[in-house]
């Protein structure tokens, strides 16, 4: 009993271990964005436990607007160029982000090269300091086009200053695929590595006290 116990410790401990599950070189950078506006890119890639792979590549225009901040998302999936599949929305701390919530909340307003980008959009009452949530997804390819895979939501927590540049103040994902809760970090996956070897370790104990 001794034995298969530490087997599947080690197992376990392995398997974790193997799943490539984590994201990169996610962050925000300026640039010049669509009729005079100032674009703010989120880049970064996802990595999921079964090799599954999603590129963060989005660009907000933002402009000023009868004395308001607004922001408009670009549409990359409707132009010839593999589409991305990222869609952003406004949240408040403490809103829980899933698959079955994220439509629920206001979206980033899109517009493609036959808008406007200096023209309407969404409204950001408090730009000093606001939410997004994001949802990325894995893009797959096959005879009838790209279709969406396995999908990732997270969040970023962002202030604009009186110039229109934006700060990048905190973000975090779920890896694998959950909810999560606005401007809360998700534990890293080998915290509940820890506990489960430690609950195995218990059980070890018990048996040996047997």
């Amino acid at each position: 009993m001794r034995f298969t116990i530490i087997m599947m410790m080690f197992i376990l401990y392995g398997s974790i271990n193997a799943m490539p599950v984590y994201w990169k070189d996610f962050g925000l950078s300026h640039g010049g964005g669509f009729d005079g506006t100032v674009a703010y890119w989120f880049s970064g890639s996802v990595y999921g436990a079964n090799g599954e792979n999603a590129w963060i590549h989005t660009m907000i225009n933002g402009h000023e607007e009868h004395g308001g901040l607004y922001l408009k998302q670009f549409d990359f999936s409707r132009e010839m160029m593999e589409p991305t599949f990222n869609w952003w929305a406004l949240v408040l701390y403490g809103d829980i982000v899933s698959e079955s919530t994220f439509a629920s909340f206001q979206p980033i307003e899109l517009f493609d090269y036959g808008g406007h980008a200096d023209i309407g959009g969404t409204l950001i009452e408090t730009p000093k300091d606001f939410y997004m949530a994001f949802k990325v997804s894995e893009v797959l390819k096959d005879s009838t086009g790209y279709t969406e895979g396995m999908s990732w939501y997270g969040w970023v927590h962002v202030s604009v200053d009186d110039n229109l540049q934006m700060t990048l103040l905190d973000a975090d994902i779920n890896l694998y695929g959950g909810a999560v809760t606005v401007g809360m970090d998700i534990p890293e996956p080998s915290g509940g590595m820890l506990f489960l070897l430690g609950a195995a370790a218990l059980g070890l104990g018990r048996v040996k006290r047997n």
